[in-house]
């Protein structure tokens, strides 16, 4: 029987309006439910629910799935039924300051925390200076003045009478103390000096010499004096500033008590406080201490806590999506700020990560991301091997250690890490790291397409709705939502089902409302949509369109008409970034007598790879199969894609190749106005092949551009019948009878079609007999070959016998 042609009906899904289980999509409920994806749902359901080490989860699938989108609705859901976690503070470590201290404290207490201990910093810059002027303070300093005063006052009134005796007077400044002669009760001056004899200056010098000696061991007990002076006033300064200090620091401490960390932080507060204090005592002097800029930051850098974690009690566990995932926005960082020559930092200068902020919560991260950094992913595992997250920012070459500043200890790790990738990321973690399959327990397998039924075209319907009301598009008539999911059924690639790619079906949705917009309509229409794809395919057809322009001008042979031996068209799929679309190939075949079997010049060439050359190899298995069951298959053939200069893969044009071949092989044409694809086994069944729409596509584009005959057509496999899913073009040329789509199950079928006036029978009995010449005539050279050298051979025997 002739094989017929599909009918238009059999080259997209079968949908029309009669079919929609609703009338308009306007009727419908908004729905954010998502659609299908059973298998990942249950599997992130049950990841999340799992506590235990090491069940933290790899969301698997492709882009344009929803499944960061999925994954956070879920988990947000999820972390609204769970208690808040704590909020973390860093604390000054007083006797290691590089070293703070994390602090953990129930939820809210935090920000409380830093604002009651902002609170107590004024209330010291008012309570302290006020102690220091308070009469009982002054009494007692004026005390321990006196008694410096006293002891030094005696000394100097003995040595003063002593003078006196001897006819000298003392004289006592701010800074020195000396002896002047007396005579007649009155001090000379120089001139008097100068005019006594020899001898009276000489008795008058002695004698200072001797008062200034006793002056000398009179104050010898000075320095003691003031150090006794000084340790009193310390001690008077301490007891005053731990005596002011001691109500509101004991304040806080009953404010929080029942938080140990608080109560242990507050008691070294109150030691190094004084100490602070002191050693800033002169400030204490400055009229207006409660606005001494200086004196407030110092009291707040050393005292305030550093709120690093804020959690809300009325928001659940945290839910951190990182979309930036950097080593410093992961695990925090340590600013810096220059101060002279000198770099320097404090622990209220650490920063939160999304580790900290997550803490106790769940973290969404992107797997392509993290590894733009190579440091990442090595701290990610240890953070969880180790639960505890350290501050320790990697040392970059020529990084200078200065800038390492602080090593603050660590904050103890539990939350759940959603790591969201694609597939190949996931094989090539688990296969490279022994870690990864410890940490990551739980996969959550997105799939990229479900089965087209009434309820997913329902659900499919109220997505889009929602997501049109959510974007502020205008409403979208019942005839644009069939292209849409018609739309859907070709990123599946099959008849029967829709893609999850909702992502890519939002996009089309957007463009088609733009359009709209510009012509000024209400509605988004049918033809909106066709529009909108219609300008995708333009904006991304510049290779494509080159392509085609060399074919037209011959650069590249392709025929479309005619019949030639050994030459078929082919067809191949150019992916070029996130473009695909397919083009004609042609392939050739040249048989002649020898024993080299089937030599595959893309190979030879290292052009072909490896399921190319096994498509190849496959041709000599079948040859031998059902040709050449009674004698050994021998002959010489060559096959090649002409003017493809670029790797080869896939074995899509195995059907086309047999056809070449066996068409040189009985010298009977092939049909040029076909194209075909498919791919065979040693029993000669065709086999499915991907991108099946853009191949018949490309032969189209390539036929209406020399001019539509009604001969021209694709030869497919019937696998793939369920998967066509033809543009609108080529759909109005097959109604018309002007183009044909063909499936064929067998290469006897596809045979049928491509080699004109010659049956089924009658070409299998021509090939065996071709093939049969061609053995016979290799048996032939071989016996020739093995007489000649039987006679050389006699001859040498003869020669060597007579000598």
């Amino acid at each position: 029987m002739p094989i017929k042609p599909l009918a238009i009906e059999q080259l997209t899904t079968p949908i029309n309006y009669e079919d929609l289980p609703f009338k308009n999509v306007s009727d419908l409920e908004a729905n954010v439910e998502f659609l299908g994806q059973e298998r990942a749902k249950r599997a992130l359901a049950f990841g999340l629910e799992t506590k235990r080490r090491g069940y933290n989860l790899f969301v698997m699938g492709d882009s344009g799935t929803g499944r960061i989108s999925m994954v956070m609705r879920h988990i947000e859901a999820k972390a609204q039924t769970q208690k808040a976690q704590p909020d973390w503070i860093y604390v000054n470590n007083f006797d290691e300051a590089r070293e703070p201290w994390a602090m953990q404290l129930p939820t809210g207490y935090g920000k409380k925390l830093v604002n009651d201990c902002k609170t107590m910093v004024g209330r010291l810059l008012v309570t302290i200076p006020a102690a220091f002027e308070n009469p009982s303070y002054q009494r007692k300093k004026s005390a321990i003045e006196k008694q410096f005063n006293s002891k030094f006052e005696t000394a100097i009134d003995s040595l003063e009478k002593e003078a006196n005796a001897k006819g000298f007077a003392l004289y006592q400044d701010a800074i020195n103390i000396s002896f002047s002669p007396l005579i007649d009760g009155k001090p000379i001056d120089d001139i008097v000096f100068t005019g006594l004899p020899p001898e009276k200056k000489e008795e008058i010098s002695q004698a200072v010499d001797e008062l200034e000696d006793k002056l000398t061991e009179a104050l010898l007990e000075m320095p003691q004096w003031k150090r006794e002076s000084f340790d009193a006033m310390q001690d008077l300064n301490s007891d005053t500033i731990g005596t002011a200090a001691a109500p509101i620091v004991n304040e806080l401490q009953e404010k929080y008590r029942g938080l140990p960390g608080t109560q242990i932080y507050f008691k070294e507060m109150q030691r190094h406080l004084v100490n602070i204090v002191l050693e800033n005592f002169n400030l204490l002097e400055t009229p207006e201490l409660k606005n001494n800029k200086y004196l407030r930051e110092l009291l707040q850098q050393t005292f305030v806590p550093n709120l690093l974690v804020a959690n809300n009690p009325a928001l659940g566990s945290p839910v951190v999506y990182e979309s930036h995932p950097t080593f410093s926005n992961l695990f925090g960082r340590v600013e810096y700020w220059n101060e002279g020559a000198a770099i320097t930092t404090s622990y209220q200068q650490i920063r939160a990560g999304a580790l900290h902020r997550a803490n106790g919560g769940y973290l969404v991260l992107e797997a392509e991301k993290i590894f733009d950094d190579p440091y990442i992913w090595g701290q990610l595992k240890q953070a969880l091997l180790t639960q505890e997250l350290k501050l320790e920012p990697p040392m970059m070459e020529g990084q200078s250690a200065v800038t390492i500043g602080l090593t603050p200890h660590g904050v103890p790790l539990d939350l759940k890490i959603i790591l969201v990738g694609s597939r190949e990321y996931f094989y090539l973690l688990q296969e490279n790291d022994e870690e990864f399959s410890e940490l990551f327990r739980i996969l959550v397998d997105f799939d990229d397409h479900l089965d087209k039924t009434h309820d997913s075209i329902q659900h499919l319907a109220q997505l889009v709705k929602t997501h049109s009301e959510t974007e502020g598009f205008a409403e979208l008539t019942t005839n644009a939502f069939i292209e849409l999911v018609k739309f859907s059924c070709r990123l599946a690639g099959h008849q029967h089902q829709l893609s999850t790619r909702f992502g890519e079906i939002f996009e089309l949705l957007g463009e088609a409302d733009i359009i709209r917009q510009q012509l000024d309509e209400r509605l988004i229409g049918s033809e909106h949509v066709m529009e909108a794809l219609n300008q995708r395919e333009f904006r991304h057809s510049r290779i494509r369109a080159e392509m085609l322009h060399d074919v037209l001008e011959g650069q590249i042979i392709i025929h479309s008409s005619g019949n030639i031996v050994g030459s078929i068209n082919g067809l191949t799929v150019w992916e070029i970034g996130s473009t695909d679309f397919g083009t004609p190939a042609r392939i050739t075949a040249t048989v002649f007598p020898g024993n080299k079997g089937i030599v595959d010049i893309e190979r030879e060439s290292e052009l072909g790879l490896s399921i190319h050359s096994k498509g190849v190899l496959i041709l000599s298995g079948y040859l031998a199969n059902r040709y050449a069951r009674d004698f050994t298959l021998t002959l010489s053939a060559n096959i090649v894609m002409e003017q493809s200069y670029g790797l080869i893969d896939g074995d899509s044009a195995s059907l086309a190749e047999l056809c070449a071949l066996i068409s040189a092989i009985v010298e009977k044409p092939i049909t040029q106005s076909l194209a075909v694809t498919g791919s065979i086994n040693q029993f000669g069944e065709v086999q499915a092949i991907g991108g099946v729409n853009e191949k018949i596509e490309g032969f189209f584009e390539l036929c209406k551009a020399r001019g539509l005959t009604g001969k021209q057509g694709v030869v497919v496999p019937q696998a793939n019948q369920k998967h066509l899913m033809l543009k609108k073009e080529v759909l109005e040329a097959v109604e018309q009878g002007l183009f044909s789509v063909f499936t064929v199950q067998t290469v006897d079928e596809a045979l049928s079609l491509l080699l004109q006036d010659i049956d089924v029978p009658e070409l299998e009995t021509r090939i065996t007999e071709q093939l049969k010449n061609l053995h016979d005539i290799c048996e032939d050279v071989e016996d020739d070959d093995e007489q000649e050298n039987m006679a050389a051979q006699a001859n040498l025997k003869k020669q060597v016998e007579s000598q």
